[in-house]
């Protein structure tokens, strides 16, 4: 009787057991049938393109700083190297806003992808610190178009109220592939060395021309092909002078200087300079760092932007990664590395969308290429500044002052963001 009772009990899970994986298997057929998962979505394709292109370009950033030293050049130099893929950036993303008035959204993507890839093979083939650095211009042009079209088509296709969950998952794909990236690119050039990376990375941003070609863009001539370069509606004066304007092309900054001084540089210069990491021990702080970034953007940002508003958030933001900064300067070996990198995942997790978000917010339709490619321009400052600064401060032997700078000038931007947007306005 026991033996019935027993065989009844298992025969009852398990039917329960079948019926749970059909009712799976259902959800995950509409899933897939969904607008999430279509392939003819633009937000997929948009995204599924710049998870490539974060993958290509993450699969060099732990070695890339290493690759440079490698030409025999002093930190300032191995800084400006870095800081060149910013410089080129900041003369790239106005005229780039403004060129989507003429090409439109798609064309001015696949350019950015053509010119990614070329750079990539410049860099695996470099003699010289100098070519290094051309590669590096070059791939600052291609990245700065493909980014300002991205966000600018998210924010044609997205309403004021799910604009930044929209960019926070074009943002998660790329973050996705930075989970991995890194520690792909340490362990591939461990054993194939440096060079070999870079033209698995070209071959990267050459599918990801492929997945833009499939972009189908509704109206695309009337969104993107206007017949003057310079929108009429667009009054310069009166946007640059909107503080609203000037403190979310602040927190862009910050949040650009702090990613490549800290993240880009820093890390792999204090830990391999300073801690004695390999390149696979850093791809990993990377990766966790990573981690952290997707899985605040996913499950985290959305959700408090509804508690505190985009604005509040954005303080917020800045605030916490002003604060990992200094926790980082206290990691003394390679486990708590990566236990202070967690808090900079989680700034940062909560940072990415909010600037972006927020300037498409203070935009119109037509003048929405121009506005991105401002701000962008602005947040590239950063990307100049952050490594050249780190290069020069770690020359003088003060790895710890570059923690110390960069913790400030973020802190100083969260409250320039909380005094702003301290009384919000009515159309905000």
């Amino acid at each position: 009787m026991s033996m019935i009772i027993v065989l009844g009990s298992r025969d009852s899970a398990l039917l329960r057991y079948i019926c749970h994986v059909r009712a799976l298997s259902e959800d995950m057929r509409g899933l897939m049938k969904s607008r999430v998962l279509d392939f003819s979505n633009p937000l997929v394709l948009i995204s599924l393109s710049q998870l490539t292109l974060s993958m290509a370009f993450t699969l060099t950033d732990p070695i890339l700083p290493l690759y440079a030293s490698s030409f025999n050049i002093s930190y300032t130099l191995v800084g400006l190297v870095m800081s060149s893929f910013g410089f080129t950036r900041i003369f790239c993303e106005i005229p780039g806003g403004l060129l989507m008035n003429r090409i439109g959204r798609k064309s001015l993507l696949i350019i950015g992808f053509v010119v990614s890839s070329i750079s990539q093979v410049i860099a695996g083939v470099a003699q010289s610190y100098i070519e290094l650095a051309i590669s590096r211009m070059m791939i600052g042009v291609g990245s700065a178009l493909e980014l300002t079209a991205s966000l600018t088509l998210i924010g044609d296709m997205s309403t004021k109220e799910d604009r930044q969950r929209n960019i926070a998952r074009y943002q998660g794909a790329a973050t996705s592939a930075q989970i991995i990236g890194p520690i792909i690119g340490g362990v591939i050039s461990d054993i194939a060395g440096l060079r070999s990376i870079f033209f698995i990375s070209a071959l990267l941003c050459a599918i990801g021309v492929l997945v833009v070609s499939r972009i189908r863009i509704q109206d695309e001539s009337k969104l993107d092909k206007s017949k003057s370069l310079v929108p009429a509606a667009f009054d310069f004066k009166r946007t640059l002078g909107d503080l609203r304007v000037v403190a979310v092309s602040a927190s862009a900054f910050a949040m650009f200087l702090l990613f490549s001084s800290i993240r880009g540089t820093m890390i792999p210069l204090y830990g391999a300079g300073v801690l004695d990491l390999n390149s696979t021990e850093i791809g990993l702080i990377f990766s966790c760092t990573s981690l952290t970034i997707f899985l605040v953007l996913f499950f985290v940002t959305n959700r408090l932007e509804r508690v505190f508003g985009r604005a509040r958030l954005l303080s917020i933001s800045l605030l916490v990664c002003s604060l990992a900064v200094l926790t980082i300067s206290l990691s003394s070996d390679f486990t708590t590395f990566v236990i202070a990198s967690i808090p900079l995942g989680v700034g940062f997790g909560l940072l990415q969308p909010i600037p972006f978000a927020m300037i498409i917010d203070l935009s119109e339709p037509v003048n929405r290429g121009l506005m991105m490619g401002t701000l962008r321009t602005i947040a590239d400052l950063g990307i100049i500044i952050g490594p050249t600064s780190v290069g020069w401060l770690m020359s003088l032997d003060q790895p710890l002052w570059v923690f110390y700078l960069i913790s400030a000038i973020v802190g100083a931007f969260s409250l320039l963001t909380w005094t702003v947007f301290r009384r919000p306005r009515k159309d905000d």
